[in-house]
């Protein structure tokens, strides 16, 4: 199904879009110049739009796109996006970190919130984000996973957010990326190394992080 074929049945297709959150492994590299529109978000990810019909959710390619002025079909997908239902949650952590869940299992777009992500929190009564951005997992359209960098526990939310961003990657469905990113300001940077001859994974936070979370961890001695 595509925007061209819905025309004929949907008085408004602009109402079945949304802003969407693509996973780079997902386009097959023949098909790469069939979506030259999709945006680079951060490693392993990429933005685009999706069209959502009651049995089928796809990724709008280049032709679909041109059948519509592009302000106006992003305008529309983007507020889609904030309109979906999502659910809020928290999780306590044994030493004291707090995870922040934003995602619903019947909704193919809660993992996209990050594309919105300010907004999206403050419309789920989340947490207020500090200046220093959060951490966060998108392993998957179904969830959101997101820590403030506002207190001492963020080297136990970084391994718990590193250890659940894989776990649910690996379970899928609709997979998205296992790696822990920061998110500030609207910019998404993956702070996940992965070894490819060991075939693991770390973390490496770049200087500017790691002098924030350094400075955090020191705050309460």
């Amino acid at each position: 199904m595509s925007a061209r074929a819905d025309h004929s049945s949907t008085p408004d297709p602009l109402r079945n879009v949304h802003l969407r959150l693509v996973a780079e492994e997902s386009i097959p590299e023949e098909a790469r110049g069939q979506f030259s529109y999709l945006q680079p978000l951060a490693t392993d990810l990429m933005a685009g739009i999706a069209l959502d019909m009651p049995d089928t959710v796809r990724v709008l390619d280049d032709r679909d796109v041109a059948l519509v002025e592009w302000d106006t079909l992003a305008a529309a997908a983007r507020a889609n996006l904030l309109s979906a239902p999502v659910n809020y949650d928290t999780v306590d952590l044994p030493d004291g970190a707090v995870l922040h869940i934003l995602g619903h299992p019947e909704s193919v777009f809660a993992a996209s919130k990050v594309l919105v992500f300010d907004e999206a929190v403050k419309a789920a009564d989340g947490p207020e984000i500090p200046d220093e951005g959060v951490l966060l997992v998108v392993p998957n359209r179904h969830n959101l996973v997101f820590c403030p960098l506002n207190d001492r526990h963020v080297a136990e939310a970084v391994n718990a957010l590193a250890q659940f961003g894989q776990g649910a990657y690996e379970d899928g469905p609709g997979r998205l990326s296992p790696r822990v990113f920061w998110w500030r300001t609207g910019t998404l940077t993956s702070i996940t190394h992965f070894d490819q001859e060991s075939r693991t994974m770390s973390i490496a936070p770049p200087d500017e992080l790691m002098t924030i979370m350094r400075r955090l961890a020191g705050a309460a001695r």
